[in-house]
């Protein structure tokens, strides 16, 4: 137990110290965050802290996985697992896809092609759904299905994540508390390398949002947003849940809640208005409640608090007996999409008002 918790604090003083670096040869080679009529701050900022992240959480998975290894007295086989190299090349591709996009940014077609290589290296190497369990009625088996089921599960998180980084702390504190709640969870199930790579996670994030609080002093980029998301996605195919049968697709959807619905939101809503669902907008939650009047602090606050809140009723259903946990996560995803849809309607409202306001104004000279 205690060797996984480790990597929480080994990661936190790597990301801690690598990030201030990053930002200093940011600033150096102008390495800044590309301005666009998306982004809300003001300033150069560099825009590299993903390159942080990934270091320090490769680093402390490494060296924590050999630690537990030494520990346990077993063969080389358990440490060289095939999986968890398809694993780390499925993670150092999409990173450097991120790396290059926050250079030169790519075409979507482009990125979606590296993401599928990417999401196939993990599955393929043996982190795939096999059954999805239905609750009161079964198991059902997804057979070669979840090949492509899996493929799909992960592109969709990496870039539900990547969607939602458009905020100082956003992204990096939603992954801090999906992480250490997988973490835990993975401890309650015995699963040692999944806790060690969830930890070193929310190790990582931690460190970095020192410095990406606002007012942030640097952001995570591409290669930071889509390697969390990435991690994110992988983490439940690596078993966070076997303990609660129908937990295997409820406790992480619960856990990312948040950028999920922003992401389903943002694909009706462009399909709605004839658009791609790949081009940008400014109608993610977090310009919603800007235009409502909230300060970015705020936000963060009352983003984090849903997380937390979330995070506890993850964990919790978990243990809980399931003829009860069933209704109680039913019930927060509903009351999830009904608060945002409450955002909705007074973010349009006030539009509304805005406009009306404006032409009266115009009449009126």
């Amino acid at each position: 137990m205690y060797i996984p918790l480790s990597s929480i604090f080994i990661a936190f003083i790597i990301s801690f110290l690598v990030i201030p670096l990053i930002i200093r040869v940011s600033h150096k080679f102008r390495w800044y965050d590309k301005h666009d009529n998306r982004k809300i701050h003001t300033g150069l900022i560099p825009r590299l802290g993903g390159v942080g992240i990934f270091s320090s959480l490769i680093i402390t998975c490494v060296l924590v996985s050999l630690i537990a290894f030494l520990n346990s007295g077993k063969t080389l086989d358990y440490l060289i697992d095939p999986r968890y190299l398809f694993l780390l090349v499925g993670v150092v591709i999409i990173h450097i896809l991120g790396l290059i996009d926050d250079f030169r940014s790519q075409k979507p077609l482009i990125k979606l092609f590296f993401q599928i290589i990417a999401a196939s290296c993990v599955v393929f190497g043996g982190f795939v759904f096999k059954e999805i369990p239905i609750p009161y009625i079964g198991t059902l088996s997804l057979g070669v299905l979840g090949y492509p089921i899996s493929i799909l599960w992960i592109i969709a998180i990496t870039n539900a994540i990547n969607l939602v980084d458009g905020m100082d702390g956003l992204a990096g504190g939603i992954t801090a508390f999906a992480s250490i709640s997988m973490g835990i969870i993975s401890l309650i199930q015995g699963q040692a390398i999944t806790a060690i790579i969830a930890f070193s996670l929310f190790g990582s994030s931690a460190g970095f949002l020192i410095f990406n609080l606002p007012p942030a002093k640097i952001f995570m980029g591409d290669s930071g947003s889509l390697v969390i998301g990435f991690i994110l996605a992988v983490l439940p195919l690596m078993g966070i849940s076997a303990a609660a049968s129908f937990a295997t697709v409820l406790v992480p959807v619960t856990l990312l809640l948040i950028p999920i619905v922003d992401t389903i939101a943002a694909i009706v809503r462009r399909l709605r208005e004839g658009r791609t669902i790949l081009s940008p907008d400014r109608e993610h939650i977090h310009h919603k409640l800007l235009e409502m009047g909230l300060s970015e602090k705020k936000i963060i606050a009352l983003i984090y608090s849903v997380c937390f809140y979330l995070s506890i009723i993850a964990v919790t259903s978990v243990v809980m007996p399931k003829e009860s946990n069933v209704y109680l996560i039913l019930i927060v995803w509903i009351g999830i999409m009904m608060g945002y849809g409450f955002i909705h309607y007074l973010n349009t409202r006030k539009k509304v008002v805005r406009v009306i306001e404006k032409a009266q104004k115009k009449n009126s000279a």
